[in-house]
């Protein structure tokens, strides 16, 4: 073990000589406050179970202390000469006095008989020691080099130490900013622009969380959000294309005026033109609402299929077994709140149906997020086999819809578009709604970013002109 004091006259002084004496591995042993300044003492291969006051350490101070005090008094000794000499030389030229004939002529007489070379040792001696001083100044150069580039690299190292506690910090404060209710996401500053991009498109802090730390640093923003935009949609579920020809049994859930009725008129109709009348039968349970059959009733003339309708309290699954010669069997719901009392009647008449009956949740695209989520938690009862997102084309945000099929893994089976009948229904695609999603986003962002610059402009306007 290797222990030395520093004295400097700041904190970061002495600490750039520990880093230039020991290295980047010594241990900072003490520090207190002198009359120069500041005194550490710091180690080299320090141990730390050892105590800082052992006798090891007492004796290399001591001894680098002996050692210093015989530097000092050598420095003293290597001042004190010259200053001797001068006097010396002082004290000749006092002596004689060239001011005067007869001082001039000694001087002359002691020339002549051989006296400079008795006096050349003496003054030979500072011309020797001189002439080494002289010798020995280029010496410095290399050293002052080398301090120089121990600065520099102390300065790097700092730098570089510096920036990463600012990068760790940053990193730390944009993983904290987005969401009050988890404090643990360790997110990047990277992740932390695409966890913002997904806030932007509508998507729940869960998944875009999910999404953001799943992707690297090692790319640039964009290409790192076209990885984004992939997970999305991989992450969202998609039900197999094939209802609109297979047909099947299918009850339709979901609030009110959320378009089940429509819905079930689009299908039925393009189910006709495929397979002809006689394959479809429509079955409502909706016995709640003042004239609720109406608008099945007109669906039942124009596309010539039977309607049935279940009384209340009555048997669904009887229902069925009248209409099994069927190709498709749409049942429609009535969108009743969780809160009503025949809300739960109608949900145990759904599940008595048997498994057969795959009851799919409409989810209309206008809708807050949070009813989105009550309403899969309402209906999840009935066993849902997937759902549809309807109102495409009056909606701006497809972000929270995605999130609850994403999230509850609920397949999106078909989608909805129009009022038309029955052109305005699709199967879905993943990439497609996940790149709608987005472009929604940049379109609220881009009116929003519009809106702000005009009611600036107009505030910039009054103030001006004193409005």
């Amino acid at each position: 073990m290797k222990v030395k004091r520093f004295t400097a006259g700041n904190m970061q002084l002495a600490l750039r000589l520990v880093s230039q004496e020991l290295g980047a591995d010594a241990v900072i042993l003490s520090s207190k406050k002198v009359a120069q300044g500041i005194e550490v003492v710091a180690a080299l291969d320090y141990q730390s179970e050892r105590d800082q006051n052992s006798p090891e350490i007492e004796r290399q101070l001591r001894l680098q202390q002996e050692l210093e005090d015989a530097r000092q008094a050598s420095r003293e000794e290597q001042g004190r000469r010259p200053a001797e000499r001068t006097r010396e030389r002082q004290a000749y030229a006092s002596q004689s006095d060239l001011s005067s004939r007869e001082g001039l002529a000694a001087v002359l007489s002691g020339l002549k008989n051989d006296q400079l070379p008795l006096q050349k040792p003496a003054a030979a001696a500072p011309v020797a020691e001189e002439t080494v001083t002289a010798a020995a100044e280029p010496a410095p150069a290399p050293a002052r080099q080398r301090e120089s580039d121990a600065d520099e690299a102390w300065y790097n190292t700092a730098l570089e130490q510096m920036s990463g506690e600012l990068r760790e910090l940053k990193d730390w404060m944009v993983s904290h900013q987005g969401s009050a209710w988890d404090s643990r996401r360790p997110l990047t500053w990277q992740q932390s622009q695409l966890w913002q991009r997904c806030q932007d498109m509508g998507l729940e802090p869960a998944w875009a969380d999910r999404v953001a730390s799943r992707l690297t640093a090692d790319k640039a923003v964009e290409d790192a959000w076209q990885d984004a935009l992939a997970m999305i949609a991989a992450d969202l579920p998609v039900a197999p294309n094939g209802l609109l020809d297979k047909g099947g049994l299918v009850a339709l859930v979901g609030p009110t005026g959320a378009g089940k009725t429509t819905t079930i008129g689009k299908l039925a109709a393009q189910f006709v033109i495929r397979h002809g009348s006689d394959s479809v039968a429509l079955v409502t349970l909706d016995n709640y609402r003042v004239a609720a059959h109406d608008q099945l009733r007109t669906f039942s003339r124009l596309l010539g299929v039977p309607l049935h309708i279940v009384p209340a309290g009555g048997d669904l699954a009887e229902v069925l077994a009248k209409v099994k010669d069927k190709k498709l069997v749409l049942v429609d719901s009535a969108g009743l709140a969780s809160q009503d009392p025949h809300f739960g009647v109608q949900l145990s008449m759904l599940k008595k149906a048997g498994p057969r009956l795959k009851k799919l949740l409409v989810l209309p695209l206008t809708s807050q997020g949070r009813c989105l989520q009550e309403n899969y938690e309402h209906f999840k009862a009935a066993g849902l086999s997937g759902c549809v997102f309807t109102k495409l084309d009056e909606c701006f945000s497809l972000g929270p819809a995605l999130s609850v099929a994403a999230l509850t893994q609920l397949p999106v089976t078909l989608v909805t578009d129009g009022p038309h009948i029955p052109d305005d229904v699709h199967y879905p695609d993943a990439g497609k709604l996940v790149k709608l999603a987005e472009q929604m986003a940049r379109m609220a962002r881009t009116r929003w970013q519009a809106a702000e610059a005009m009611n600036f402009a107009t505030r910039h306007s009054s103030v001006q002109y004193g409005a």
